[in-house]
């Protein structure tokens, strides 16, 4: 898979529109609520503050979170406008303490020494993004310490491809193969270069992960029609996406992919 023709992805222009498309409502709840479970083990019952590197971090939704929480965290992002929204919510949640802010690619973040020997770094969302996504796991996997963790989450191919078929845009769907380029017009989210899962898994191997955990984000609520979505209990519709994550075919189709990572 290549992607040379494009470049890393600055949302500057889009930082706005994040909190509600991105993190808030029922799309963000499945988020928080997937991460949150697969994370447990990791961060429930610590006595100690964990060193986070949250690369690529955006506005720092759920990374505010473990700052709140008492972690150490580093978050990191090229878009000036999307470190302005986290600032603010540093300082409206009284985070100053926990949290730095760093105007920097992921890419040039293991050149700081403060960040290296990580417990857990997240990078959410973010390598469907770049022109280079496989080497963008070696970065990361310099950043942790010898039994530290990657919550890793990308955009999912199979699920667009899956719309796509649903569609019945077939031309569509050829022409983004043939291309290997999938994003759509200028201002919207639907990243230029979706990930299969096995080539994701693969670059992990090649780097030395081991993958401790695989679930899916919105295994099907993407696929509900509003009319249904809008009849049932946000709080049902979460439980069952939490049930089905991690469970074949459904994950496979999910819109995004989770998996937890670590370092031998």
């Amino acid at each position: 898979m290549s992607a040379s023709r494009f470049s890393d992805r600055n949302f500057d222009d889009l930082a706005h529109r994040f909190r509600n498309r991105i993190y808030g409502g029922l799309k963000g709840d499945i988020r928080l609520a997937v991460l949150n479970r697969d994370l447990a083990p990791l961060l429930n019952g610590r006595s100690d503050s964990l060193k986070v590197v949250d690369a690529g971090g955006g506005q720092g939704h759920f990374a505010m979170d473990l700052a709140q929480a008492g972690h150490r965290v580093f978050l990191a992002d090229i878009s000036a406008q999307m470190l302005e929204h986290a600032a603010a919510e540093v300082e409206e949640r009284q985070l100053q303490k926990q949290v730095t802010l760093l105007h920097k690619p992921l890419q040039a973040l293991p050149e700081q020494a403060e960040l290296r020997e990580a417990d857990l770094v997240i990078c959410h969302a973010v390598l469907e993004w770049l022109e280079e996504p496989q080497q963008a796991l070696q970065h990361l996997r310099r950043l942790l310490k010898p039994g530290g963790y990657l919550s890793l989450t990308f955009y999912n191919r199979r699920a667009l491809e899956f719309r796509l078929l649903q569609r019945g845009s077939f031309r569509q769907l050829e022409r983004n193969i043939g291309e290997d380029y999938w994003g759509g017009h200028p201002g919207s989210l639907t990243p230029q270069t979706p990930l299969l899962p096995e080539w994701v898994e693969g670059w992990l191997g090649e780097v030395g992960f081991d993958i401790k955990c695989h679930s899916g984000i919105r295994c099907f609520h993407d696929f509900m029609t509003p009319s249904i979505r809008e009849k049932l209990p946000a709080a049902a519709i979460v439980q069952k996406e939490l049930e089905y994550s991690q469970l074949d075919p459904y994950r496979q189709l999910a819109r995004y992919i989770h998996l937890l990572c670590r370092v031998p």
